[in-house]
């Protein structure tokens, strides 16, 4: 009897000396502070409401004008969030193309606009050109570059102008000559009743 208390006694005092020892390596990873904000997480380092932004080219000329409901800026990934951008091309400060989306994301210096969701580009001085009514492209995407006024999507394209409707996939845009060259899958309508 006197040897199974013993052997009970050592069994216990092993399995705490082990438990201690594991609560000994385990401790500080335990109670170590906690950080409030997780790596995981990407907070802005700029929040902006009402965002009206105008770039000029090196002569002082309006090269584009930016709007946007508001625009989240990451410092570190070099990155701008904007919701519902806005953006109106000039030539001679003569504004020409307007382009809106949902959504858009930029580098900080502006060169590249990705824009995303119900992406709208209407030609602005439509009149000017003969025109009667603007015409009007539309996507799901678009990749704009505002200071050489070109846009490109592999995208399915709509453009939409009085009596004439033209479908396809893929686009490249010289908004500055106003040179639309469509790349593949292209059906157009033309009623010229409507015209």
């Amino acid at each position: 009897m006197k040897n199974r208390q013993q052997i009970f006694i050592f069994n216990t005092l092993l399995t705490l000396a082990v438990l201690a020892l594991y609560t000994y390596h385990k401790w500080d990873a335990w109670f170590a502070p906690q950080d409030v904000i997780s790596s995981d997480v990407d907070l802005p380092d700029l929040t902006a409401i009402t965002v009206k932004q105008d770039n000029f080219d090196q002569d002082g000329n309006k090269e584009y004008e930016l709007r946007a409901e508001s625009m989240l800026q990451y410092l570190a990934t070099d990155r701008n969030l904007m919701i519902r951008p806005d953006i109106t091309l000039f030539q001679e400060t003569v504004a020409t193309w307007q382009t809106s989306s949902a959504e858009a994301v930029s580098d900080n210096e502006g060169e590249e606009l990705h824009l995303t969701g119900n992406v709208v580009i209407k030609q602005i001085n439509f009149a000017e050109k003969g025109l009667k009514e603007a015409p009007t492209l539309e996507t799901e995407t678009l990749l704009l570059k505002p200071k050489e006024s070109f846009a490109t999507t592999d995208d399915r394209v709509i453009i939409r102008q009085s009596g004439i409707y033209i479908e396809a996939t893929g686009l490249e845009a010289d908004l500055n000559t106003n040179r639309i060259t469509l790349r593949e899958k292209v059906t157009s309508i033309y009623e010229p009743d409507k015209s």
